[in-house]
């Protein structure tokens, strides 16, 4: 059996070797230290137990109060606790859709969102998109008219592209008129690098009869494993997807859903400064790997948003390039594993440059060798 080669085994095989990991894309920092304390304090002999298949009341009044301070008024029943964003995006799917149904995934895409629909029984019609400049949005409105339901990812992973708020409400029109569920995933949302996003205003503009719109914590406060997010969609969407959830997922973590109701509550203002923190340590970062990369031969894309980095390569595959780059105890993700043909290459690599403090310069070091 040929091995298999995805993001997970690229990260094990980083350990494996001890090189540094910039395929995986967890940020390696510690979560905020108000969350921890939050946590820490919970009553977890009351707390330990299932929930209401919405979430944790307190967590989702937390973050009804959370998009208000950000400029977004929504309502407690247009709100649900998520399993991540992977979570709510199966329950959507399967609250709308049967197995067989045509899902538009625009790639390079986000690996696990061509799994999650493969597991889920979809078919999946894939549209390219360019790797710098932005997509057209309006295409994938137009795609919609044939599709069943359509995963798109804002900011992008790998791209860094950005969906506008105008671009948004057309896709939510676009949705109800062509009967296609629209799935929007803000997990990166945190991670516009030219517009630092403290204001969601605009976002009640959007039509929510056909649109879920997903986010996590998982990234932005480090918390990958907590798996906790959210959904935000019409009220009779959520009771819809909560039956599903529920039944995926046992209504996800109540203990990380009541330390983020605390935390969220009580330290907003310290939240937000860790996430200022962090935004500026990713962007030292960025500069960093991306002038050594650049120096070692690699032209790097440009990076609106999130933390990933798209190089391209002159060797004679994209595995050539990682092979290479392990020899060197670095590993990089090939970009044809994020494409739908994963067996042509793509001229490009992907790095992520969340990494800890001193990994960028350990890894320029490694390259000026």
């Amino acid at each position: 059996m040929k091995e298999k080669i995805g993001i997970r085994e690229l990260a094990e095989r980083a350990k494996a070797e001890g090189a540094y990991d910039l395929a995986l894309g967890v940020i390696d920092a510690a979560p905020p230290a108000v969350l921890m304390e939050a946590l820490r304090s919970l009553p977890l002999d009351t707390i330990s137990t299932y929930s209401n298949k919405r979430g944790v009341k307190e967590y989702r009044e937390a973050i009804v109060s959370y998009l208000g301070s950000r400029g977004w008024e929504v309502k407690l029943e247009n709100v649900m606790a998520t399993a991540g964003v992977t979570g709510g995006i199966a329950a959507a799917l399967l609250t709308d859709l049967q197995p067989g149904a045509k899902v538009l995934l625009p790639e390079p895409f986000f690996a696990y969102h061509k799994l999650l629909l493969e597991t889920l029984g979809f078919e999946i019609e894939f549209m390219k998109v360019p790797l710098k400049g932005q997509l057209d949005w309006d295409e994938i409105a137009k795609k919609m008219k044939g599709v069943d339901a359509a995963v798109i990812t804002t900011p992008a992973n790998p791209t860094g592209q950005v969906a506008s708020l105008n671009v948004l409400g057309r896709l939510s029109k676009a949705a109800v008129k062509n009967n296609c569920l629209l799935l929007i995933d803000e997990m990166y949302r945190e991670f516009i690098w030219d517009n630092p996003p403290r204001d969601d205003s605009g976002y009640d503009g959007l039509n929510f009869k056909k649109t879920v719109l997903l986010r996590s914590f998982s990234k932005v406060y480090c918390v990958p494993g907590w798996r906790v997010g959210f959904a935000v969609t019409s009220p009779e969407r959520v009771e819809e997807m909560a039956s599903r959830h529920d039944v995926l997922y046992i209504g996800g973590s109540t203990i990380a859903q009541h330390a983020l109701a605390v935390a969220l509550r009580d330290n907003l203002e310290e939240l937000n400064e860790y996430v200022a923190d962090l935004r500026k340590t990713l962007q030292s970062n960025m500069k960093i790997l991306g002038k050594a990369f650049t120096d070692y031969g690699f032209t790097s894309l440009p990076v609106p948003a999130t933390y990933y980095m798209m190089l391209k390569h002159n060797k004679a595959s994209d595995m050539a390039v990682v092979e290479e780059l392990i020899e060197k105890k670095i590993v990089v993700t090939p970009a044809n594993i994020l494409y739908s043909d994963s067996a042509k290459d793509t001229g490009y690599i992907r790095i992520h440059f969340a990494v800890a403090d001193g990994v960028a310069e350990a890894v320029a070091g490694i390259l000026k060798k």
